[in-house]
């Protein structure tokens, strides 16, 4: 009788077995959708971190000058309403000889998952300003950040809030 090299049917289900636990296993331990969201979070804080200096950089440059918003439908971020020209989602006027936010940011920001509603809420980045102040807030998505949003001296525990007045959007 000559012998065979090679396995049989039952080792091999066996191990297509062992290999699909684990990988179900590895899926559990890293929790992609987790990930994800952290990895939104990480953008919306560094997109607001980022337009919250270039708002007060120009403000201090004399590049623009805010203007009230009120109760403003066009304040919040969109694909088609990214003007840095003050026609954007976030509202001001440039004064004669000026540039705007042009010379501090490339383009004004918009969330990773813009207009997408969640259990947490809308993501859009929300514009609102008085003569003086401004406020930039936005919604995040993971249960980790919850802290930042109610901790951020903000009147709006649903949202992380920055600028020079958090009482401005509700």
């Amino acid at each position: 009788m000559r012998k065979q090299k090679g396995f049989t049917l039952v080792e091999l289900l066996v191990v297509i077995a062992i290999v699909g636990i684990l990988a179900g296993a590895l899926l559990v331990a890293i929790n992609p959708q987790s990930m994800i969201q952290k990895s939104r979070d990480a953008k919306r804080l560094s997109d607001i971190d980022s337009l919250t200096k270039a708002i007060n950089l120009a403000l201090t440059d004399t590049e623009i000058t805010l203007s009230p918003t009120g109760v403003c439908a066009s304040c919040t971020s969109t694909e088609t309403n990214r003007g840095l020209d003050g026609t954007g989602w976030v509202k001001f006027s440039i004064p004669t000889g000026k540039t705007g936010l042009s010379k501090f940011v490339p383009v004004l920001p918009i969330d990773p998952i813009n207009g997408t509603v969640s259990a947490v809420g809308t993501h859009v980045y929300t514009f609102g300003s008085t003569a003086t102040d401004f406020e930039v807030n936005v919604v995040l998505e993971h249960a980790d950040n919850t802290a930042k949003m109610t901790t951020d001296g903000g009147n709006n525990a649903a949202a992380y809030e920055a600028g020079t007045s958090l009482l401005i959007l509700p």
